[in-house]
């Protein structure tokens, strides 16, 4: 089972309002994550773990039917985003063979992207326990964990940097696999910078139309 773990459970301080529930085309920022998790047909469930104005970013999740998405609440999500790593952990099934880790600020990340990754873990010879998506040599998300892995990640101190200490610690095992769009690597931390971001996607729609209609 491989599973992904959606990141929505931030406080938004930097951006001054619940950026989660932003517009996103025809839907908000978390819903647009979590959906393109559901849309990769290797992701079986899809865990979104919550935690400020938990019931807000809920309620827009579900706003439409996701039979393979489940809700984890973090009650710890003022310690960071660490928390919310391991609170989404501890919510795997007993059975899974991999987890991909994404916060909810990244939605112009594609189905194709998990997709990538996934196969990359899968194909890896020798095989691998951490794969990466970069773009322009910078690493981003969705970053692929072994599930023999979730005890290391259960046990991180706050006081490190958080999953990326898990891939220094595991480095001889770990992929990078370089992806042909920024959005892995792009967050929305600023209204600056969802502007942007929004109208890139716009752009992106259009000229994707003027494509299907030639």
């Amino acid at each position: 089972m491989i599973t992904a773990v959606i990141l929505a459970a931030g406080e938004s301080r930097r951006m001054g309002r619940l950026k989660q529930v932003l517009s996103w085309g025809d839907r908000t920022v978390v819903e647009a994550a979590v959906d393109a998790a559901l849309g990769a047909p290797e992701v079986d469930v899809v865990v979104a773990v919550l935690g400020h104005e938990a019931e807000t970013v809920e309620a827009a999740l579900e706003s439409r039917t996701r039979p393979r998405m489940r809700i984890a609440i973090n009650p710890d999500y003022p310690l960071g985003m660490l928390s919310s790593v391991k609170a989404g952990v501890k919510a795997l099934g007993a059975r899974v063979e991999a987890f991909l880790v994404t916060p909810a600020d990244q939605p112009a990340i594609r189905s194709e992207d998990y997709s990538l990754v996934v196969e990359a873990y899968r194909r890896a010879q020798p095989p691998v326990d951490i794969v990466v998506p970069t773009f322009g040599g910078k690493g981003g998300h969705p970053t692929l964990f072994a599930g023999a892995l979730r005890q290391e990640v259960l046990e991180l101190p706050y006081s490190g940097q958080g999953l990326r200490d898990i891939v220094k610690r595991h480095e001889s095992r770990v992929a990078r696999v370089e992806m042909g769009e920024r959005a892995v690597v792009e967050d929305l931390d600023t209204i600056e910078e969802y502007t942007r971001a929004l109208e890139s996607m716009h752009l992106d729609r259009a000229r994707h139309g003027e494509r299907t209609r030639s």
